[in-house]
């Protein structure tokens, strides 16, 4: 075998190293991955509402006692009770998405008049499996992200038929920002007194909703 042709099988067995190297590494490397996101949900109550003065209800039921109650400490909350039955108040929960949990509050006010009061309780659950916290609360489609004068307990005015007078005041419990981890609920009130520009022979209507946000997400929008 001449040195010529012991050359030319070298240089072949080094391609065929080079060529098999380069066949490694190119092979690749398959991973099957799955990702499952997490969901935000959240929802009042069932069988959690409690409040004075409910529609229907006679004297003497406890907490639910049929004469009207009077906002004596306005515009501090707090009231004292009557000895006359003429308005009361209904509370409805609704599912208005059809997705089978509640998610508005519909509080309706019957035959009021000015200082006129209810308070009105209730639980939000955490019906998702992230931690949420309560962001707003949107009353007749205006979000408010606090609604109270923590201080001075003033509460806020609000203005129900459009007609530039505030109708109610309302006082709310302070949840705002309270963290929900899943299945955890949260107990949550608020205070409401018809005022002096309330329409008369008016039925008052009022929706309540939140809006949740995800914990870490959080925050109060400066005015």
């Amino acid at each position: 075998m001449t040195k010529k042709l012991i050359k030319q099988i070298g240089v072949l067995a080094l391609i065929g190293v080079v060529l098999v190297a380069l066949a490694m590494w190119s092979e690749s490397l398959s991973v099957n991955t799955t990702v499952k996101t997490g969901e935000l949900d959240w929802r009042f109550v069932p069988g959690s509402v409690i409040y004075l003065d409910a529609c229907g209800l006679p004297p003497g039921y406890g907490f639910f006692r049929g004469n009207d109650w009077n906002a004596s400490y306005y515009p501090m909350p707090g009231a004292l009770q009557l000895d006359k039955d003429v308005g009361c108040t209904e509370v409805n929960l609704l599912d208005t998405d059809g997705d089978g949990d509640y998610d508005t509050m519909e509080v309706t006010l019957n035959n009021v008049y000015p200082w006129y009061y209810t308070h009105i309780a209730f639980k939000v659950h955490n019906d998702g499996t992230i931690p949420l916290k309560i962001w707003r609360v949107v009353i007749n489609d205006v979000a408010y992200y606090e609604l109270n004068e923590q201080e001075l307990q003033q509460g806020v005015e609000l203005d129900l038929n459009g007609d530039g007078e505030p109708d109610v005041t309302v006082w709310w419990g302070d949840n705002f920002g309270v963290q929900l981890e899943p299945c955890w609920s949260a107990d949550i009130s608020f205070d409401l007194t018809v005022l002096q520009a309330a329409p008369e022979g008016a039925t008052l209507t009022i929706y309540i909703s939140f809006e949740a946000i995800q914990w870490n997400e959080y925050y109060v929008p400066t005015p």
